[in-house]
């Protein structure tokens, strides 16, 4: 029995959740497909295969590792990056929130700003598959196991695409991508669809925020690394955030 006001999302249309993980070659390495579109994305996440065994740490991630230049010898754990509809665990980053007067600190701001710019892989990805596959250009009118069928096909295509590197398929230009601080929008930005594509990005949907402490210590050796001895990678840092505040 189909319950289909469970797809109908609060942007007032049907819908099913791509979550997704990523490598660093834009290859999608986790999808749990066809989630109702009224859940929001942390929910999706803890109810997946993928959150489970993350927040139970049987996902075989390698032991903590100190920081290249940093002298403190803190150990930091391996992670992986999310927007602010996660949770904020130890081994799943988030971004810093605002506060109620809707200011950042410089610091966290920064912070911010580095997670973005690793957060952008998956969002590529993302983008290149809508870019590539016209069918997410539009509204796809099927019932959600075909829709789900779909997706999949599209995610399995785009893996073989990527790991024969055919660069028709992405080339360098294509990518979002920052060059001293300079933000440059990759070309798969002009063939997306402004609006009614098919497969979007929805507005944020805030979950659980209740960050465990080791999260919180975590995140803040991270931040404090990355104002310091970290900026080494990313020296346009402070020109970029204050250009953009």
């Amino acid at each position: 029995m189909q319950y289909w006001f469970l797809y109908f999302n609060y942007k007032k249309s049907f819908s099913i959740i791509l979550l997704a993980v990523c490598d660093a070659q834009y290859n999608f390495t986790y999808v749990d497909i066809g989630a109702y579109g009224s859940q929001s994305d942390g929910g999706v996440l803890n109810n997946s295969s993928f959150g489970k065994n993350l927040f139970s740490n049987e996902l075989n991630i390698p032991p903590p590792q100190e920081l290249p230049y940093c002298q403190t010898n803190i150990k930091i754990p391996h992670f992986f990056v999310g927007d602010e509809a996660f949770p904020l665990r130890e081994n799943l980053m988030r971004p810093f929130s605002k506060s109620r007067e809707g200011l950042v600190p410089r610091e966290e701001r920064i912070f911010n700003y580095r997670l973005s710019r690793a957060r952008r892989i998956i969002e590529n990805s993302f983008g290149i598959l809508v870019a590539r596959f016209r069918i997410f250009h539009r509204v796809i009118n099927g019932n959600p196991e075909t829709v789900d069928g779909i997706v999949k096909a599209a995610v399995c295509l785009h893996n073989f695409i990527r790991k024969e590197n055919n660069q028709l398929y992405i080339s360098d230009c294509d990518l979002d991508r920052d060059v001293e601080g300079h933000f440059i929008p990759g070309r798969w930005r002009n063939g997306v669809p402004k609006e009614g594509a098919a497969l979007g990005q929805i507005p944020i949907r805030l979950g659980a925020r209740n960050a465990q402490f080791s999260a919180l210590t975590t995140r803040n050796h991270l931040k404090k690394y990355l104002n310091g001895p970290g900026a080494v990678f990313a020296p346009w840092q402070w020109d970029t955030i204050d250009r953009k505040n």
